[in-house]
């Protein structure tokens, strides 16, 4: 086993212990130390009622809950006592790293033959009585295809979380500004900024919902829908800003009794990407909550972009070099109890210039040291000091996190992450340095160096939740005509072709994701019209004839096509919970020779989404997804996790005659046949968690036919 040679002075400088270990996380636990009287926004996983007369004696503000997760704002210095309430488990709070995601497309996604209400469809669909919620940067109220054919707002309430708290402030959240359509048609909405982000929100919300009433032809997915948008303040430090925004969306739909679906097409990239976070998991409990609640949010454009770091640990000490480029060097490992618990680490540093030169490292620790434990060590070279590391271990029922804040004296120094045991862990940085390293002359041991990769680049927290429908993107066109009537174009795209910069999965532990992919780049939508001078004067190539639609990429754009998508199926199956919806996505999905037939996979999921198979079902044998049941067979219970009986209703069977029930998985394998002897039949529950496709069958012929969904713990 390779060792570095130690060449400097440690002094520790500040260590504090918590007793509750594994409570917190790393930066609630720095707010802690600090023992300061701030306000802080927390997410806390409990008991809900000890939590919130907790929360009300300690001079906090409960202000909702999902599930057993609950939010709430309370100064720093009571967190300590709130952490010691046995019935409290988790307490959590982070500043976000949130980023957006940002015609022919309804073609591309089979969307029209559900306008048509094609066969075995019985009606048109196009969103009807659902709310869209978009979570994005702000919209543009005033376009046209927002609008209804009287010129009615399409967008029932409207709320701006970048501006003070004023009358008008959505309660109990007490910040931004809410209007509703009365206060959008006459004009009191006019405090919100549609350009933000140059009108990316706009954009999104007209790839779902757009009608294309501006010039009748770019119209979004779901254009009857109603929209509810709520402008997310991407430079804000607040942790609650998104499930803030989901709780409003889902109690305004419901108190407009609408199913809704919520698009996001943003992200973070730092985190667990397990989906185990108390965002998450407040998020996965709003969206259970009722039946006609789904959410769709995009995988996220880093699949071109090696920052994901992973490799199996051994006895060699391995190394991987990290810049500093603001305020300080944030690493974060992730891995199961398992692999973590045997891995000793270290943070080094190295100067590159004039000549590379190792200026040392902290003496080697594990995980068990520093379980609930927020340190603080100062590392030196010959009596000068580099920098200071905080460091912190956490415990998340089976998963480990160590991290390291780095506060560097000297900006020009790269930062090791050295390890060396066995095991196995996860870590996201765009920091990581993949290039231009140092040669094994002036660095011998280089041959150790561990280089980042372009696996695992989906986004991290709720997109990697099972509830939550997470999109890959593909090319949807490659040319179009422009604002001044000449082409552009960009032969290099091929549509069809899974974008290069779609990001991939799996989830750190293991699960498929992204779940499907829809058309992204390329994809022509709303323009928000403020900007349209501009675009006009020095973008008139991304913008479409006419003027009132531009040009859009990323899982931006292919997260509310099947956003819109949705809706659509809500429309034909209101009360369908976020289960079965996702199943009927990724069901029926559409493949070629660009997906391949090895699926799901992590670059595609299950396919690209099939909007009409979505509402029309794939069953071979072509019945729908909720098709009409002629009562010849019901399934009881269902959805089931337990025995399954089905009930066969009165048929007149000649002798001879054979009757069988076949069970279809959802890509339409057939992977069981029950044999009619009975009129009630029972059998022992051996099939995955999944949606299956039944059919009651006499000598060969389909008379009934009904859906299973079978549920595990």
């Amino acid at each position: 086993m390779k060792r570095l040679h130690l060449i400097f002075v440690l002094s520790l400088s500040f260590c504090f212990s918590f007793a509750q270990k594994s409570k917190m996380n790393f930066e609630l636990a720095k707010a802690v130390a600090s023992n300061s009287n701030q306000t802080i926004e927390v997410f806390v996983k409990g008991h809900i009622p000890t939590i919130q007369e907790q929360v009300r004696v300690l001079g906090g503000i409960f202000k909702y809950s999902a599930g057993n997760v609950a939010l709430i704002s309370i100064p720093a210095m009571q967190i300590q006592t709130l952490a010691k309430n046995e019935r409290i488990l988790r307490l959590e709070h982070y500043t976000p790293h949130t980023q957006l995601m940002a015609d022919t497309a309804n073609i591309q996604n089979n969307v029209v033959p559900v306008y048509n209400g094609d066969a075995p469809l019985i009606q048109s669909y196009k969103g009807n009585d659902i709310i869209i919620g978009i979570i994005d940067t702000g919209i543009d109220f005033e376009h046209p295809d927002f609008k209804d054919s009287l010129g009615n707002t399409r967008i029932k309430y409207l709320w701006d979380q970048r501006y003070t708290a004023q009358p008008n402030s959505p309660q109990p959240y007490n910040y931004g500004q809410e209007w509703d359509s009365t206060d959008i048609a006459t004009g009191n909405a006019a405090a919100h900024d549609a350009t933000y982000y140059y009108g990316h929100g706009t954009h999104i919300t007209g790839i779902a919902a757009g009608n294309g009433r501006a010039i009748n032809k770019y119209r979004g997915v779901a254009p009857e829908s109603d929209i509810i948008f709520v402008a997310l303040d991407f430079n804000s430090t607040n942790p609650s800003l998104i499930s803030d925004a989901i709780d409003y969306i889902y109690k305004k739909a419901d108190s407009l009794g609408k199913p809704c679906v919520i698009n996001c097409s943003f992200g973070d990239y730092y985190g667990s990407h397990d989906g185990t976070d108390l965002q998450a998991q407040i998020i996965k409990n709003m969206i259970i909550a009722e039946p006609g609640r789904a959410m769709v949010a995009a995988a996220g454009n880093g699949g071109n972009v090696a920052f994901h770091l992973g490799y199996t640990v051994t006895s060699d000490t391995n190394f991987t070099f990290f810049k500093y480029t603001s305020n300080s060097v944030y690493l974060q490992m992730w891995a199961d109890t398992n692999d973590l618990k045997n891995v000793d680490f270290s943070i080094g540093a190295d100067q590159m210039t004039p000549v590379h030169s190792f200026r040392g490292r902290l003496p080697f620790s594990d995980i068990a040291s520093h379980l609930g434990v927020l340190q603080e060590d100062t590392l030196y070279n010959n009596g000068n000091r580099i920098g200071i590391i905080q460091s912190y271990g956490d415990l998340i029922g089976g998963t480990y996190s160590m991290e390291f804040n780095i506060i560097p004296d000297s900006t020009s120094y790269y930062w090791r992450l050295i390890t060396t045991g066995s095991g196995k862990f996860d870590l996201w940085n765009f920091d990581v340095i993949r290039n231009n390293l140092p040669s094994q002359a002036t660095m011998p041991d280089s041959v150790y160096y561990k280089l980042p990769d372009y696996n695992q680049t989906i986004v991290s927290s709720f997109q990697c939740l099972d509830e939550v429908i997470t999109v890959g993107n593909y090319v949807n066109r490659n040319n179009f005509l422009n604002y001044n009537s000449t082409y552009t174009s960009n032969l290099s795209l091929i549509p069809g072709e899974l974008s290069v910069s779609s990001s991939k999965g799996p989830t750190r532990d293991g699960r498929v994701k992204p779940d499907i992919a829809a058309t992204g780049d390329w994809v022509l939508s709303c323009l928000s019209m403020p900007l349209q001078s501009l675009y006009i004067a020095n973008l008139p190539g991304d913008l479409a004839q006419g003027g009132y639609h531009k040009k859009g990429n990323g899982t931006s754009a292919s997260s509310p096509v099947v956003a819109g998508a949705v809706a659509l199926y809500l429309e034909k199956n209101p009360n369908a919970t976020a289960f079965q919806t996702k199943q009927a996505v990724i069901s029926c999905p559409k493949t070629d020779a660009f997906t391949g037939t090895s699926l799901p996979d992590n670059e595609w999921g299950y396919g690209k989404i099939d909007v009409f198979t979505t509402l029309a079902g794939c069953s071979p044998t072509g019945i729908e997804a909720n098709s009409e049941n002629n009562n010849q067979l019901l399934i009881y219970p269902n959805p089931s996790s337990d025995a399954i009986s089905f009930s066969v209703g009165h048929i007149m069977v000649n002798s001879g005659d054979k009757m069988e029930i076949r069970i279809y998985n959802a890509i339409g394998k057939l992977i069981k046949i029950i044999p009619v002897n009975n009129s009630v039949i029972t059998i022992s529950n051996e099939l995955a968690a999944g949606l299956y496709s039944c059919e009651l069958l006499l000598n060969k012929q389909k008379i009934s036919s009904e859906k299973l969904v079978i549920l595990r713990p």
